[in-house]
């Protein structure tokens, strides 16, 4: 971790608020907790510069405008907009407008904090998403009441809004905005013949040959449309079939392969172990009922 550098001025209004929390010890060791969190009218030349600080920062945009300079990208902050980042990394924020930017924000850590960011991040093309409600908005309000008050009650409710914040903006980037019948008809088609085929040698481009589809445009609509990669449900289609045959037969390796038509044994245990972090000889000895 680089030395930490902060650069801020104090350009808030007075009913501007900031908590500093000090969560149990016990706690920090397996759940999310707060650090800072408060809710800021920024003023114009407001900004915060920063560095090599072990704390990740989820700022949402209620009104007003502001920048975000991170990663060597310039990101314009509006109405909903939340970003999400890794305080280790050079950062700064500022108010260039000639109005107030308002915004809710938390400093928060914890054991799982990183791999949630980096998930983030690989999912999403920058680390600002615009949520188009006031769910996040209120998940952190919240957050900010709760902790003008120290308890172990606070650090538990604190957890569990993070946790929803997280998944929200997980979803706002990785679920579909199309309801079924929204859903173009031949994707439909497409998806029921992998949940009938998908023990088949079946393929991106076996499918797209079957549906006469350009396989680069199958293989973006699909993620567009669907939520995920056509690639990776039929992989996920695989290793639920084969967990449940793990656990309900006594069919081995080698036949489970055979039905998945996975020609390599050792593909297919890297394959599993990669989705469910245990061989499939662990699982079945976890998991199946005698």
């Amino acid at each position: 971790m680089s030395e930490m550098y902060e650069n801020l001025n104090n350009l808030w209004t007075s009913d501007s608020e900031r908590n500093f929390v000090t969560p149990l010890n016990e706690l920090k060791s397996f759940l999310f907790y707060v650090q800072e969190v408060g809710i800021f009218s920024i003023l114009p030349g407001y900004s915060a510069e920063r560095r090599g600080l072990n704390s990740f920062l989820i700022l949402h945009t209620s009104s007003g405008t502001g920048t975000l300079l991170y990663d060597g990208e310039e990101y314009s902050l509006t109405e909903n907009d939340t970003f999400f980042i890794d305080c280790t990394a050079q950062h700064k924020y500022f108010n260039a407008s000639n109005e107030n930017w308002n915004f809710e924000w938390v400093h928060f850590n914890g054991p799982s904090a990183q791999a949630c960011f980096n998930y983030f991040l690989a999912q999403n093309h920058g680390v600002v998403i615009n949520g188009h409600s006031d769910l996040i908005k209120n998940l952190l309000l919240q957050i900010n009441d709760i902790n003008k008050t120290s308890s172990a009650r606070a650090d538990f409710l604190s957890f569990s809004l993070l946790s929803r914040i997280i998944s929200e903006l997980f979803l706002l980037n990785n679920t579909p905005a199309y309801t079924k019948n929204k859903i173009p008809k031949y994707l439909l088609d497409i998806v029921s013949e992998i949940d009938k085929s998908f023990c088949s040698n079946i393929s991106l481009e076996s499918v797209s040959k079957k549906f006469c589809l350009n396989p680069f445009v199958l293989s973006r609509n699909f993620k567009k449309y669907i939520g995920i990669g056509i690639k990776t449900y039929i992989i996920q289609k695989k290793i639920s079939y084969a967990k449940e045959l793990l656990r309900f037969t006594d069919k081995s390796i080698s036949e489970i392969c055979e039905i998945l038509h996975y020609q390599n044994d050792e593909y297919f245990i890297a394959l599993f172990k990669s989705y469910e972090q245990v061989t499939p000889l662990s699982f079945r000895k976890k998991w199946k009922i005698d």
